[in-house]
């Protein structure tokens, strides 16, 4: 079960946590709505998240079950 959606500040990614201690975020620019990435750390269910502003990149906050909020922080692979 869903429990919480979000679009980033310009509306390009959208994320969203649910019961299964996922968090999932998909690139809904355009036509296409592309999955990029699964965050997996919370050990209960996520019940709510919440983007930062576009000044401090992309990062994505999420509160669980589990009594923990995790600070997620893209980053670049090389």
């Amino acid at each position: 079960m869903i429990h919480d959606a979000q679009l980033d500040y310009y509306g390009k990614r959208l994320a969203t946590c649910s019961s299964d201690r996922t968090i999932k975020i998909f690139n809904v620019a355009g036509d296409a709505h592309v999955h990029l990435a699964d965050l997996i750390g919370h050990e209960g269910p996520v019940w709510q998240i919440g983007w930062a502003h576009p000044k401090f990149g992309h990062v994505l906050a999420s509160a669980s079950f589990d009594r923990r909020v995790i600070i997620w922080k893209e980053t670049q692979e090389n």
